[in-house]
């Protein structure tokens, strides 16, 4: 009897701690369309854009990785965005949240 009581105790901590934690858990959406809605006016480099071209409009990054792969792929970070070059040329380039 003691064996039950104390099963029966810990399964009932068990499902109320589980239940209090889920309780108090809250979802906030927001549609796609709007996220990052402020930062989509930045300015980047165009696709194709050569590293000349994007250091001659953009300045000298503040960060710049090595070329990594085949084909190599490299990136320059600036501060609000990152570009990714493969080889010479512009492949992307992504707003920084």
């Amino acid at each position: 009897m003691n064996n039950f009581l104390g099963f029966a105790v810990a399964t009932l901590l068990s499902f109320s701690s589980c239940y209090s934690s889920l309780s108090f858990a809250e979802s906030i959406a927001v549609p796609a369309g709007q996220q990052g809605a402020t930062n989509q006016n930045i300015e980047r480099p165009a696709r194709g854009s050569s590293k000349s071209q994007v250091s001659n409009q953009f300045g000298n990054p503040g960060q710049q990785t090595a070329s990594v792969g085949q084909p190599p792929i490299s990136q320059w970070v600036y501060d609000d965005f990152t570009v990714y070059f493969e080889d010479n040329y512009v492949i992307h380039s992504v707003i920084h949240p």
